[in-house]
């Protein structure tokens, strides 16, 4: 980690001495020697870092080495605050002899020279320790190579869920669906951290069987963050709608009195995963009423106590280790994942393997990590020779930790970063990889590689930790790329203990309540910490140099906190804070800022537009905007509820743009030549003329969303623009004037989601010929048509159908909710020929009320999940489970439901 911290420090000078001369005048010779000198530090850190295991000395010679490269940065960073960057060249002479100038050129001159001082003492004393240089590469910043990226089908990707665990699971099954076992039973699965607990209960909780003889299944991560009303209220969201401001003013009585109340009435199956605590179990078995109506409770826990609590009358299942032969397919399967293992491993390479295997002492993340590490490493006996030669096998009682000391030393020093970032979220957090990426950019952990974005880097280096095993996918877009992923709690704890040794990273929670040792720290997370010591800790007057600040859920804060006060901040994310609803004057301060993202908040000062390194800014439910937000040229990524900028307008870094209106101008000129992503609002005559306008100057558009209100049509033809053979993502909310037909659509799409279209022709003759589509969305009144046709050989892609009434909830802010007007209210007959939607997995249909017939589906035996909702009487007959007349077209679909979809 030393060698990472060092090398982004260094980078981070270079980059500074490549901007104008004026910037670092009087100091340019001093920060020159500085970054010299701490990148032939740099060379001797991967030697020190492997003596610092035996050597206390060497530890703390590496300690010094990261102290004082967060020095120098901390000095620059503070003299760039003092800087006026805004004056003009004429100005500047006279601007670099005022007083308050000269003062801060002479305070980081001084503070340099201590600094100067202290690399000569370090690098002195580098010899009396036997360091040497190790440096293979001196400065290396690329990209290890990675194999192609694969589309995923299944939501979770999780590996050891396929090895090991079939005994397990049908064991588990039987007692989940006991006929004669009709009370509330409590099933509990223990077993040591990375064992498969977790992979095994969401084996079960997805089951096709399970999810239809329970009426009601609800999952909850519980963990040691999560706060016993923050359960409750999670869980009562999943059984039934509760204004937001009543469930505010909500106490915990209330939660389990309501709770109870609506699990009465149906089975339900639970599963409370990661149980640490018998107290948290008996506070909230009070929410799960016992009718006799043969109901389930699934707890994981790695306490045979906590187990045993829960129900007395029921046996634990502990959960055994994989024995050697589950292990050694579990290990290959990771290692050769593109690959057939039996055909590429050599019997030498086999030896090796099972050598390696026996390491991992049958623990399957043990063994998924080490196959991760190996899948990205030379077929060849030498080179799993050297990693079976690198393990301490004298580590008894820690060798997961070893293994995952192993991957992680293992990888760049910039991918050290990004892992250890990690440990700022909450355990079983469900992280957005767009803003994962957006985070490590505005750190400075992602190069600059020549022809690509930082976010293309970005991504690449998720996926390479993802195929490394060190990050797990929870979800993919249709891209293939990663929507939402998650850290395992072993590999999270890992994180936040390699993070905490190097000053890189510390999680504040109400459990861990000592602030003496975030007065180093260049990151905090807050987890559930209430305002006071949120206010105490953010006034110890040493953590000056924090570059992040995190917070979830989190209280109201006081606009006066003194959270705003870092002056070095580079990552803002308040997004978790129940109401922050006005930024103060401080923030103005922040020059260094280059992630902003809060919820709540209704206004954002004008000085924001001194922060002219601000990159991406997420503001979800922010109402007004100044006009000095659009004057900073490094912005990348804006997303808000509303935005109008100037009539004028040139953003040359801009690569996401949303909720972005016309206002009152009759022309525009906005040039955002780098765009990906664009949603964008129209609600008047003229305003389509500006939108074209718009439209072709976009050249590298991926993702685009037009929201028209209701009486102004859209009349665009995708195919006419720039960015035709890009687009990858389509959403057109309005209508066609005079019942056109659908637009002629760029054949790349991969997602394609129709609104309001009020379409009188069938549109799936020109849709199926869509060749890439998986996703296609059509809501409220897109066809107003009585019969739909899909032929032979349509849609060769299409994996999900939505037909609904309903929006997402993404929508709602900026256009209104119709809720009576159902997708399509004419429609009468469906037909689906033989050969039609091949890949179909999922079907929701809603929202047709004049539906006479089913279509034919007994052909689309990939179909795995239909959803079924607000159809007449007279179809539901016909779809009858076992006697209706339509039942046999659906009979071979594993997972079915019907659903009331309309509010009441």
């Amino acid at each position: 980690m030393a060698e990472s911290a060092v090398s982004q420090v260094a980078t981070r000078l270079a980059g500074l001495l490549s901007q104008e001369l004026w910037l670092l005048y009087g100091v340019r010779g001093e920060v020159e020697w500085m970054e010299r000198e701490l990148r032939r530090i740099k060379c001797f850190l991967k030697d020190a870092d492997a003596k610092g295991k035996r050597d206390e000395r060497v530890k703390n010679w590496v300690n010094d080495v990261i102290q004082v490269a967060y020095q120098a940065e901390d000095a620059i960073d503070t003299f760039l605050i003092k800087v006026d960057q805004s004056h003009g060249w004429l100005s500047r002479i006279k601007y670099w002899f005022k007083p308050s100038v000269l003062i801060a050129r002479y305070n980081v001159g001084v503070e340099i020279g201590k600094i100067k001082e202290r690399l000569n003492e370090i690098k002195a004393s580098k010899e009396t320790y036997g360091i040497q240089n190790l440096s293979e590469d001196g400065d290396a910043s690329n990209l290890i190579s990675i194999k192609p990226r694969r589309h995923f089908t299944s939501q979770y990707s999780d590996d050891a869920d396929i090895v090991g665990l079939f005994n397990d699971q049908k064991i588990l099954f039987e007692q989940l669906m006991d006929h004669r076992q009709q009370r509330l039973c409590v099933i509990s699965i223990v077993g040591i951290g990375g064992l498969g607990k977790t992979t095994l209960a969401r084996k079960l909780y997805r089951d096709n069987a399970v999810s239809n003889h329970f009426r009601k299944r609800i999952w909850v991560t519980v963990s040691q963050e999560n706060s016993l009303i923050g359960l409750l209220r999670k869980m009562l969201e999943e059984v039934r709608k509760v204004e937001k401001e009543k469930l505010e003013k909500m106490e915990e009585n209330d939660f389990i009195d309501m709770l109870n109340d609506s699990l009465r009435r149906q089975r339900f199956f639970i599963v409370l995963d990661d149980i640490w605590r018998e107290d948290v179990w008996n506070q909230m078995q009070r929410s799960f009423p016992d009718v006799n109506n043969g109901s389930r409770v699934l707890i994981t826990t790695r306490f045979l106590n906590v187990a045993k609590g829960a129900d007395p009358r029921s046996t634990p299942y502990e959960l055994p280790l994989l024995n050697d032969d589950e292990s050694m397919k579990l290990l290959l399967k990771k290692a050769f994942p593109y690959e057939d293992a039996e055909a590429n491993c050599t019997s030498e390479l086999l030896d090796i393997g099972r050598r390696l295997m026996h390491k991992c002492g049958g623990l399957p993340l043990a063994l998924v990590v080490l196959g991760g590490l190996l899948s990205i490493k030379d077929k060849t006996p030498v080179v799993w020779r050297r990693v079976l030669e690198t393990m301490d096998w004298a580590a008894e009682g820690r060798l997961c930790q070893e293994i995952l000391a192993l991957s992680y030393e293992d990888l760049p020093y910039h991918m050290k970063s990004c892992f250890l970032y990690l440990g700022a979220y909450p355990e079983d957090y469900e992280i957005t990889g767009n803003e994962l990426i957006r985070q490590w950019i505005a750190e400075g952990f992602i190069p600059q590689e020549e022809r690509k974005t930082m976010e293309d880097t970005g991504e690449a280096i998720l996926e390479e930790l993802i195929q490394r095993s060190l990050i797990h996918v929870n979800m993919r877009k249709n891209n293939g790329s990663v929507k939402k992923c998650g850290v395992h709690d072993l590999l999270l704890d890992f994180a936040r203990s390699a993070a905490k040794k190097d000053l890189f990273l510390t999680v504040c929670s109400n459990e861990n309540d000592q602030p003496t040792y975030l007065a180093s720290s260049r990151r905090v997370a807050f987890h559930i910490v209430n305002v006071t010591k949120i206010n105490e800790i953010s006034r110890v007057s040493t953590m000056h140099g924090l570059r992040t600040l995190m917070a979830f859920g989190l209280p109201r804060l006081p606009i006066d906190s003194s959270i705003f006060r870092f002056e070095l901040l580079r990552v803002l994310d308040l997004t978790e804070l129940t109401y922050v609803q006005r930024l103060p004057k401080q923030i103005e301060l922040l020059i260094h800022l280059r992630y902003l993202r809060l919820e709540h908040l209704s206004c954002l000062p004008s000085c924001v537009g001194n922060l002219q390194s601000l990159e991406t800014v997420l503001l979800s439910e922010l109402i007004e905007i100044p006009i000095t937000l659009w004057k900073i040229r490094t912005l990348r990524h804006v997303q808000v509820l509303l935005c109008k900028p100037p009539q004028s307008l040139e953003l040359k870094n801009l690569l996401t743009l949303e909720n972005v209106a016309f206002g009152s101008y009759r022309t525009i000129n906005w040039r955002f030549p780098n765009l990906r992503k664009l949603k964008v609002l129209i609600n008047k005559e003229h305003q389509r003329t500006m939108l074209t306008h718009l439209l072709c100057g976009l050249h590298h558009l991926i993702s685009l969303c037009i929201q028209a209100a209701e009486d102004f049509p859209i009349e665009i033809n995708t195919k006419d623009f720039p960015f035709h053979n890009h687009l990858l993502s389509l959403t057109l909310f309005g209508f066609w004037p005079k019942g056109g037909e659908v637009s002629e659509f760029p054949t790349c799409l991969t997602k394609l989601e129709l609104c309001l279209s009020r379409l009188e022709q069938d549109p799936m003759p020109k849709l199926e010929r869509l060749q890439y589509l998986v996703t296609l969305k059509l809501s409220q009144s897109v066809y107003l048509g009585k019969t739909m046709l899909c032929s032979t050989g349509g849609f060769p892609s299409l994996k999900s159908l939505f037909i609904t009434s309903l929006w997402p909830k993404k929508y709602t802010a900026t256009l209104p909710v119709l809720w009576d007007e159902d997708a399509m209210p004419n429609l009468e007959e469906w037909r689906v020929e033989r050969g039609a939607m091949p890949k179909l997995a999922f079907l929701k249909l809603t929202s047709c009320p004049m539906l006479k017939v089913f279509p034919d589906l007994q052909h689309v035996m990939s179909l795995q999940k239909l959803e079924l909702g607000d159809m007449s009487q007279r179809l539901r007959l016909r779809l009858q489970r076992k006697a209706g007349e339509d039942w046999y077209k659906i009979q071979h679909v594993p997972k079915l439901t019907y659903r009331v979809l309309k509010p009441s």
